[in-house]
């Protein structure tokens, strides 16, 4: 079926005519006992059919606020929903608390606007202490703890109950026992323990609601199935994001900083537009969203004044310093990407993200800066570079420098990857074991420049291959981020020494690299061989053979020369036994 835009977003387009499709409010659901209300307006003409459309709303609206005046209290089927909702919503955010801090973090963090009993990277202490005191208020019948959260998911759904009903109350105890199972899920995973599935450890989450009227006997007849929808349609964002992150992790396809910037962005979304059904999602709504996003602040969630402000407030503050046009378009490539997935997967019509992004006059070329001789020259001729307090702080640089190769691929690098093909000495960029690509194409073969061989990288190699070693830099760990966060921190306090400021960072000697590789007229394929880009030609890209190594070091690695001298590199770091 088609849609457009222009049209009310309850008018839908079929081979046969107009449609008219009203989605029914969650908390009427089990009273209504569908999901949707669907007729033919039996026209194919535009104009009647929204005349006939907005008729047949606002009769079915006046019967959704009747339905509403008549609901007094919460149903059990309801209660059982949403405290598997706020389970899920919980272990969702405690694991984005984990993955955002490093184990060095002190004390507990909640995500901005949440607290303990919904956001916790609580550690096993504290969570086994405040689960002592959850059975004790549970065995005197004490749900005062999870009045507020009760309270805000009604609002969210707009339901009316009284607090002193007994629907309210059995609703508070169904949330405590609920936190009493997330507790028990962050012991586990303070501890490291990720054997087991969630549902396995709260088997609540398992159980299957059963919605009103479904106790029924016999089979609905043609018009009823027609009018009731498939109850994956109709999906609010939270729970399409949920689904979106259950394929991404399957495919393993993000790292955990990709999955930490991405809940952020997800949640920030949430923060400002409320977690609405995705059908809802439209064009005009996201770019209410991309003006809201065009006056807040970096780093929102890391600035304490922020931390009990709403986002209305936060605007209002006039922040001095707001989101850059190159983050908003990430943010909204990051839903975009949300989006398409529930397009494909039918949870709503179409992308409302799509092409919603800032055009800027800026080429691709110019977003990062490159560095100047003067840079370089600051950079590799101190005191402080040629002493060297760390192996890393050494060769990372000019690694980068005379490769290409981004900070994650040269931190990561075990010293089996620095190798001979054909002759010729390469870095073998791979993603065997635990090392991690950017992308496919990322996978390639990078002559090793003479300037690296006549500084002693071979002569490196060989002493750590002596000593037992396997990887390059073995005083680096792992971290949340891989293995370059360490030297990512140090270059930018080194690079600040040297004087040289905002805009030019680690990744800024990759493009330095491609930058001469273009000014010394290597062939563009040769450029996107090296630099692990894909090959936009389909008969290069997808027919070509690779370059031999031979051919990458004579005809593009051995052109580039920064006029940088570097001799007086050679035995500053001698290999000591």
């Amino acid at each position: 079926m088609g849609f457009s835009v222009s049209q009310p977003l309850y008018l839908y387009q079929s081979p046969s005519g107009y449609i008219f499709r009203l989605r029914v409010p969650n908390d009427l659901r089990p009273v209504v006992g569908k999901t949707e209300f669907r007729y033919s307006l039996r026209t194919g003409a535009l104009r009647t059919a929204k005349s006939r459309a907005r008729a047949m709303a606002a009769y079915i609206q006046q019967l959704f606020m009747r339905v509403r005046s008549g609901m007094s209290e919460i149903t059990q089927e309801q209660i059982q929903r949403l405290v598997q909702k706020y389970i899920r919503e919980t272990l969702a955010n405690d694991e984005q608390c984990r993955a955002m801090t490093g184990p060095t973090t002190s004390g507990t963090t909640t995500l901005e606007g949440k607290t303990l009993l919904e956001s916790s990277d609580m550690k096993a202490p504290e969570a086994r202490s405040l689960l002592e005191s959850v059975n004790r208020w549970l065995r005197h019948q004490d749900h005062s703890l999870m009045q507020p959260v009760a309270d805000r998911i009604i609002r969210r759904e707009g339901l009316e109950v009284e607090q002193v009903s007994p629907e309210y109350l059995t609703f508070t105890r169904q949330l405590m026992k609920g936190f009493q199972s997330v507790l028990n899920v962050r012991i586990k995973r303070a501890e490291g323990d990720y054997s087991e599935a969630d549902e396995e450890l709260v088997p609540v989450l398992k159980q299957q609601v059963q919605p009103a009227g479904s106790e029924r006997s016999g089979h609905s007849g043609p018009a009823e199935s027609e009018q009731t929808d498939n109850p994956d349609q109709g999906l609010n964002f939270t729970e399409v994001q949920e689904r979106y992150l259950e394929e991404i992790e399957k495919g393993g396809n993000w790292t955990e900083k990709t999955k930490a910037e991405n809940l952020a962005i997800f949640a920030l979304f949430v923060r400002v537009l409320g977690d609405l059904p995705v059908t809802k999602i439209d064009r005009k709504l996201m770019s209410e969203y991309k003006a809201t996003l065009m006056k807040l602040p970096p780093n929102l969630n890391k600035i304490p004044k922020y931390n009990d402000m709403s986002v209305d407030e936060v605007i209002a503050s006039k922040p001095s310093k707001t989101l850059t046009v190159t983050t908003i378009n990430k943010y909204i490539r990051r839903l975009s990407g949300l989006f398409n997935y529930a397009a494909r997967n039918g949870y709503m019509p179409v992308n409302p993200a799509e092409g919603m992004k800032i055009k800027t006059q800026q080429r691709a070329d110019q977003e990062r800066e490159a560095y100047t001789l003067e840079d370089l020259r600051k950079l590799f001729e101190s005191e402080e570079f040629k002493k060297g307090k760390h192996p890393y702080c050494r060769w990372s640089p000019l690694i980068a420098l005379y490769s290409g190769c981004r900070l994650e691929e040269i931190c990561q690098m075990h010293l089996e990857d620095i190798r001979q093909e054909g002759g010729v000495w390469v870095f073998d960029i791979n993603g065997k074991g635990d090392k991690r690509l950017k992308t496919k194409s990322s996978e390639r073969l990078v002559p090793v420049h003479t300037h690296l061989i006549k500084l002693g990288l071979l002569d490196y190699v060989e002493y750590l291959k002596g000593c037992g070693e396997e990887r390059l830099f073995p005083e680096l760990r792992k971290r949340r981020d891989g293995y370059g966060q360490t030297v990512s921190k140090w270059f930018q306090r080194y690079k600040a020494r040297c004087g040289i400021g905002q805009g030019k960072t680690f990744h800024s000697f990759r493009h330095t690299f491609v930058t001469q590789l273009k000014h010394k007229g290597v062939d563009p394929f040769m450029i996107h061989e090296l630099d692990g880009h894909t090959i936009e030609s389909e008969s290069m890209g997808r027919y070509g053979k690779r370059y031999t190594s031979e051919l990458l070091l004579t005809e593009a690695i051995q052109k580039v020369d920064y006029c940088v001298d570097i001799d007086h590199l050679i035995n500053t770091h001698e290999v000591k036994q």
